[in-house]
């Protein structure tokens, strides 16, 4: 083989493990983070339109991929939370429910909150949530990682929810009873679920301040702890919830950035 057929080959043979090389770097250099999408349902058991369609839709979305969903049941219902008035304080339900925040845009029926979860998940976040939980007697002790892909200019809050499924909500529960399901006695087997019940900031729903302009790679890690000593073990779990606090222009205030559960 000739000296420069040689040449030519060690050079092409250099020129790929380079571009190989470089090609590696980039991948290894990139984060890819998960959008969620956070649908907030603003609902009541004595309400029939929360049962016949409101129920089902919110099950429905929460059983798909990367969807976090939390019921905040309204005044009077035996569910209720003071976490309502501060979720409709930023995020208001227009006075009807089943009323549907899914991250900042508020819908109105079936379709505009199924369309409004597709285009949540096309969404490329600038922070990536990972979480996890134990439980201590009657202690859960949870963890949350928040890692910026990008910096950013703002100041990020991070909620940390309990959440509640498993609720008997048939025909013999009282208030519990929700209205307007399928499932009718004696075959009546409905139970709530997503159920908000606690945070880690008591009735505030938006959480805590937890970085201001974070810088790119940056990592956050928090812990809480939770008394759930009133909650079966086996039915209760977090999730966490990451906003931007900016009050500029129109509510919501509270700007949806990620969830994970």
């Amino acid at each position: 083989m000739g000296i420069k057929k040689i040449g030519y080959l060690v050079l092409l043979y250099l020129s790929l493990l380079s571009c190989t090389k470089d090609h590696q770097d980039v991948v290894e250099t990139l984060v890819y983070y998960d959008q969620w999408a956070l649908v907030i349902n603003y609902t009541a058991a004595s309400c029939y339109n929360c049962g016949s369609w409101g129920a089902p839709l919110v099950h429905d979305l929460e059983e798909s991929d990367n969807v976090v969903a939390i019921c905040v049941h309204s005044l009077s219902d035996p569910m209720y939370t003071p976490m309502m008035l501060s979720f409709k304080n930023d995020r208001a339900t227009g006075g009807e429910i089943p009323a549907f925040w899914v991250g900042d845009i508020k819908t109105i029926d079936e379709k505009s909150t199924r369309l409004a979860v597709d285009l949540v998940k096309s969404n490329h976040p600038v922070a990536g949530l990972e979480i996890s939980h134990n439980i201590l007697d009657t202690t859960m002790h949870v963890s949350v990682k928040s890692t910026f892909s990008v910096a950013s200019k703002g100041d990020y809050y991070l909620s940390v929810f309990l959440l509640e499924d498993g609720i008997d909500g048939s025909y013999s529960t009282g208030l519990y009873r929700q209205t307007g399901t399928l499932h009718s006695y004696p075959n009546d087997d409905y139970t709530h679920d997503f159920v908000l019940r606690c945070s880690s900031t008591g009735s505030e729903a938006y959480g805590e301040k937890i970085i201001e302009n974070p810088d790119k790679d940056q990592v956050i890690l928090n812990e809480y702890s939770f008394s759930i000593k009133s909650y079966p073990n086996e039915n209760i779990y977090p999730v966490a919830v990451l906003w931007e606090n900016n009050q500029e222009g129109a509510k919501p205030y509270y700007k949806f950035i990620n969830a994970i559960k």
